[in-house]
Order: structure tokens, then sequence, then C-alpha cells
């Protein structure tokens, strides 16, 4: 048994121990990527799209990252619903392009909607106690106004696709995911399985990229809502749910500033 035991777990360990490597050093790249478009957005008159930006490098660094491991995309939980996956067969026409665009629309909606669904039941457990603490936390000294932003329909389209998505696509999806391969032992917490380093872990690079963009200490109270994200994600074995939930979260942030504060 011992003979058998040792040359698995030397093939192992390095596995395991280059996972952490590989986060560490792709949040690095990340991290590092980001600060320079920042940057770059005044002088260059695109700071307008920075955002976009960051969002495609997320995603793209996302589901590249997944691609190179066995199981690609849908064992990383950022395939949504087969949407991301590379078609079997490259379309030869735009006609083709389109065509497997509309097919992938439709075997994703049913998708779509169960996981909208798991995330708006979230929010009705946690929206309540988060604005109690919202109010006690900031004791506004005027009424609640409700104020929503202009244009909400595609506020919310953008946070969603620009913001929700690629930043679950990074941390809940490749960050969570390859982490919990350095980290496999499993906690239930609250009746979900997961990897309690792995979730913390993809938490505080979370944070860190929030801080490492303005500096503000405040940026790493993100690390909370991280957390929730991170359990949906394994709840649901996908991203979907918790990009849902982010953005919701992200236009309950906002509506709460612009109408107490």
């Amino acid at each position: 048994m011992a003979e058998a035991g040792g040359p698995r777990a030397l093939i192992r360990c390095p596995t395991m121990a280059g996972a952490l490597a590989e986060v560490i050093s792709t949040f690095v790249v990340v991290t590092l990527a980001t600060l320079a478009i920042s940057a770059a957005g005044v002088p260059l008159n695109i700071a307008e799209h920075v955002p976009v930006l960051v969002g495609a490098l997320f995603l793209w660094t996302a589901v590249h990252m997944s691609q190179r491991q066995a199981g690609g995309l849908a064992r990383y939980g950022v395939s949504l619903g087969g949407l991301l996956e590379p078609p079997a067969e490259a379309p030869t026409s735009t006609w083709e392009s389109l065509r497997d665009l509309a097919s992938a629309l439709r075997r994703a909606a049913p998708i779509a909607a169960r996981e909208l669904a798991a995330a708006l039941t979230v929010a009705l457990v946690v929206f309540p106690p988060f604005v109690f603490g919202f109010h006690a936390w900031h004791a506004p000294d005027r009424s609640f106004e409700l104020q929503l932003p202009d244009a909400i329909g595609a506020y919310l389209l953008s946070q969603l696709l620009v913001v929700a998505l690629p930043e679950e696509a990074l941390f809940r999806g490749y960050v969570q995911s390859r982490s919990s391969e350095r980290f496999p032992r499993k906690t239930r917490v609250l009746g979900v399985q997961l990897s309690l380093p792995a979730l913390i872990l993809q938490a505080l690079l979370f944070a860190s990229i929030h801080f490492a963009v303005d500096l503000n200490p405040v940026r790493f109270a993100v690390f909370f809502p991280a957390l929730l994200f991170g359990w949906v994600r394994e709840w649901r074995n996908g991203i979907g749910a918790a990009a849902a939930l982010h953005a919701l979260c992200n236009l309950l942030s906002d509506v709460l500033v612009r109408s107490w504060l």
C-alpha cells in the first residue's frame, strides 16, 4: 500500500501546489493589467470605456484559464448553460454564427430562469437585514425618498454584463474553483459543501483588487458579499445565480445611497 500511495502522492502534491501558484500569479497579472488600463483611461481619453475593458479582461482571463483545465468551463461553473462554450464546429458564415447564438440562447433560457429565481430567493433573505444595517451604519439625516438610476433597464443590463458576470467568472468561477483543487477538503456551510480556504481566498483577492484600484480601505468591505457570492456559486454549481445576485446587490446599494444619503 505504501508503494502504491507514494507515487500517487508525489504526482498529486505538485498539482495541488501548482493550482495555488497559478491562481496567485494570474491574480497578480490581472491586477497589474487592471491598474494599467485604469491609469491609461484619462490620458488616452477612454475613461468612460475603462469598466468595459476591465470587464473584458476579467471574462477573457476566466474563460482562457478555465479552458486549460480538465472539464473546462462547465467544471469551473462559467459555461452559463453553454453560452460561453465554443461551438463544436466553427461557423463558416455570419448566418451560421447567428443561428448558433440563437440555439445557445434557447438552450440556456430555462437555466437562466432557474438561476434568476435562485438569486431572487437569496435576495429576499439577505436584503432586509442589509437595508437595516445600512441605515444603522450611515444614520441618514433625512427620510427615505426612492431614487432609481436613470434608464434602470440599461443600468441593470450593464451591471450584469459589464460588472457582475466578468467578476463572477473570474473570482467565483476560476479562482474559487481552481483554489478548491489546492484545498479539496469540504465543509458544510448552511447546507452547502464547499472549500472554506478557497471561499475565503477568492473573497480576499476580490477585495484586494478593489482596494488596489483606488487605495480606499472602504473597498475591502466587498470581502463580505464575495463570501455570499461564493456560497451561491457552490450551491448552484455555477456562476449564473451569483452573477444575477451580484447585479441586484449593486442596484440595491446604488438605490440606498441615492435615496437616503
